[in-house]
């Protein structure tokens, strides 16, 4: 998507209340997490604080703030980088969700199960509403179903590694929930899991859990191998044609 000084995917970032360090922080984190910016694309300091209006300083702590949550990624004598994972990375990144979402499933189940089961279907109605219409609000929604398991499990720990990868797995969502056929079939097995919570069914909705996050792994590994990764000069002179052209 190109832009110009006058507008584009970077002009977008607007003033908000708050330090300017948590506004550069939640734009450039929004940018990374639902598009505008790509895996692996570089961030230049000058750029983004030419976007944001405001100076270099709140951008490089923005910055190092992203760096701490895995959104970026700074290589020495290179330069700053979106996060880009590797297959290994991805795998890794889904057997660590697995371990921590079935756990917290099982907690909720023990601690708060009828809270859970009510949110989760006020989340899988709202999915009905929205799939056909509006893909970013879908996927915020797929998010949140399985936060939920994070929020009633009572474990603050687990909570606290869940937020280690919560971002980087949202962002990866957000791109490789494309195809029709993966979002339907996401959709039907969040169907299947709060009716097997609702019904106590709780070793077969874990079992459809850790399934459903076996499918993405394999999915999110393949696809980011097959569509090709730019190399970093050509991502750097389109983010500079994109900003000052």
């Amino acid at each position: 998507m190109r832009a110009s000084r006058s507008g584009g995917r970077l002009a977008r970032f607007t003033a908000m209340p708050g330090s300017l360090t948590r506004q550069a922080y939640d734009r450039i984190l929004d940018a990374i997490v639902y598009g505008p910016l790509d895996l692996g694309e570089p961030l230049s300091e000058n750029a983004l604080a030419r976007a944001l209006g405001m100076s270099k300083a709140p951008v490089r702590a923005a910055i190092h703030e992203l760096r701490v949550k895995g959104l970026v990624r700074i290589v020495p004598n290179s330069g700053t980088y979106v996060f880009s994972p590797t297959r290994e990375e991805i795998e890794q990144l889904c057997d660590f969700r697995t371990l921590l979402e079935s756990q917290a499933l099982r907690l909720s189940m023990e601690r708060a199960p009828d809270p859970l089961v009510a949110d989760l279907r006020q989340i899988v109605a709202a999915m009905h509403e929205t799939r056909d219409a509006e893909r970013q609000g879908g996927r915020r929604l797929d998010s949140a179903f399985h936060q939920l398991f994070i929020t009633h499990c009572g474990n603050a720990y687990l909570a606290d590694a869940y937020g280690t990868i919560s971002l980087r797995v949202e962002a990866l969502r957000y791109r490789f929930m494309e195809t029709t056929a993966f979002r339907q079939k996401a959709f039907e097995e969040h169907v299947e899991i709060a009716a097997l919570l609702g019904d106590g069914r709780v070793a077969r909705a874990v079992a459809v859990l850790e399934e459903h996050i076996a499918r993405t792994r394999q999915f999110q590994a393949s696809t980011t191998w097959s569509i090709g990764r730019p190399r970093r000069r050509d991502y750097r002179f389109r983010e500079h044609a994109a900003l000052f052209a």
